[in-house]
């Protein structure tokens, strides 16, 4: 027979007294079946050896490869488990087989505690999954690996079309403007384009136990803004323009860049949860430093029933600005939910919230309240997942430039939020959220509108 055709193995062969050793010929296929069905029948060590002899006469046996992959983490080397798991799916030919070395890849990096790894290679999976069975598997797998996981790392990005992307007013022929006669500048109408942002955060935990946990976070949240229209040819708008002169607005100059780094304890009682988090941070604002921050947030759940949740929140929080006109603000944030799930698993939620800000400047000082009720779907309505939010919100500001009255606000807002998990690629799932405002004010520089599609892509887990 042709030495490229079979094997020689040296197999250790039972007696009852003592243990003999021969050697015998095996063809290639021959030993590929056998070295499979003894992995299958829980003699790992067997199965090992007749893969590593299969891999000295070719280096890249798949079949042997794929033996290793899912032996050698039984044997204690999740290490070779997981190289061979990726060489093998490396000389994959086809999806079905990058399917299956990508799984036993990810258990072997699981069996390492290189749970990020393993999420990675579950997602590379996901990519070839054959059908509807396995990908709800892979799925359950890698929620599973980001509960054990102490790092938890999400990436999400989001591209905006929006009427109104730097929140200007609605027209420029204002009679008041906080006191101040005039008309407002290009930048400070409605403009129209498109708002992409890009957000990071990571999470360590570094301390658990069954009734809690300690974590340490690092937030970053990037925005750039793209106009419909930088040149604004309005002479009609802008009164003090003559003739056919134009004025050009800098999208820059609506760039935002956010970075926060947290500091979180969470605890479960028999009576709900509580949980602490501190943190430090900077806001940058049209490619500037705007304010820095520290903020403390206080937060609790109450089951109240089976179906009815009571969820609170406190949040103080100090800003420092660049500017010195503006200085420090010193802002305090209360809220109080109701959430109820209704028999079919559907939930509907209400939360009244207040802030309390004071500052130096007129914009800085001022008192809310909010109301908002939210309706979200727990089964898929034909191809999409959909909740559903609505609300009401008033601000005063008790001293505004030169108003008697100071500013008063009242704004309408409602939103939806869509899913399509059936076009889920790697375990992202694209989305469309869309987001409406209408403001009314008796500072004229304050009534506007505004209107907002997301699309945006986030992790199924």
């Amino acid at each position: 027979m042709k030495t490229s055709r079979c094997l020689v193995l040296a197999l250790c062969l039972l007696g009852q007294s003592a243990m003999a050793q021969t050697t015998v010929d095996i063809p290639i296929d021959e030993a590929r079946v056998i070295a499979t069905r003894a992995l299958l029948a829980g003699e790992t060590e067997l199965a090992l050896q007749i893969a590593q002899g299969l891999l000295q006469a070719n280096p890249d046996d798949r079949a042997a490869l794929l033996v290793v992959a899912a032996g050698a983490p039984r044997a204690g080397d999740a290490a070779a488990g997981r190289r061979a798991g990726a060489r093998a799916y490396a000389l994959s030919q086809t999806d079905t087989q990058r399917y299956e070395a990508a799984r036993l890849t990810a258990l072997a990096a699981a069996n390492e505690e290189r749970f990020t790894l393993a999420t990675f290679w579950l997602r590379r999976a996901l990519t070839v999954v054959p059908n509807e069975q396995e990908r709800e598997r892979t799925l359950a797998d890698a929620a599973g690996l980001r509960r054990i996981n102490p790092w938890s790392t999400n990436l999400g990005f989001a591209i905006v079309p929006s009427n109104n992307v730097n929140g200007g007013a609605d027209e420029n022929d204002v009679d008041d403007l906080g006191g101040l006669q005039g008309n407002l500048s290009a930048d400070a109408l409605a403009l129209a384009g498109v708002r992409a942002s890009l957000n990071f955060s990571t999470q360590y935990r570094f301390y658990q136990s069954p009734r809690d946990r300690a974590t340490v976070a690092l937030q970053y949240q990037v925005a750039r803004v793209r106009l419909q229209d930088e040149i604004v040819d309005n002479p009609q708008d802008r009164p003090d323009v003559e003739g056919d002169e134009t004025v050009r607005v800098d999208a820059g100059a609506f760039a935002t860049d956010y970075l926060q780094l947290l500091l979180g304890y969470d605890r479960a009682f028999e009576a709900g949860t509580i949980g602490l988090q501190a943190s430090i941070g900077t806001f940058e604002y049209g490619g500037d430093p705007y304010y820095d921050f520290q903020r403390l947030r206080l937060t609790g759940a109450i089951p109240l029933s089976d179906p009815l949740v009571l969820q609170l929140s406190a949040r103080r929080e100090w800003q420092d600005y660049e500017s010195t006109t503006i200085g420090e603000v010193v802002r305090t944030t209360l809220n109080a939910g109701l959430s109820y799930r209704l028999d079919g698993g559907d939930r509907i939620s209400a939360t009244l919230g207040s802030t309390d800000s004071d500052g130096q400047g007129p914009s800085q000082t001022f008192e809310d309240w909010s109301l908002r009720i939210g309706y979200s779907f727990a089964e898929p309505v034909g191809p999409i997942s959909l909740s559903l939010n609505a609300g009401v919100k008033f601000a005063d500001y008790p001293v505004f430039f030169n108003t008697t009255d100071g500013r008063e606000d009242e704004t309408l807002f409602y939103g939806v939020n869509i899913g399509f998990p059936d076009i889920e690629y790697a375990g992202f799932v694209p989305g469309l959220s869309i987001d409406g405002s209408q403001s009314e004010s008796n500072v004229g520089r304050f009534t506007r509108n505004s209107l907002s599609v997301a699309f945006t892509i986030n992790s199924a887990f």
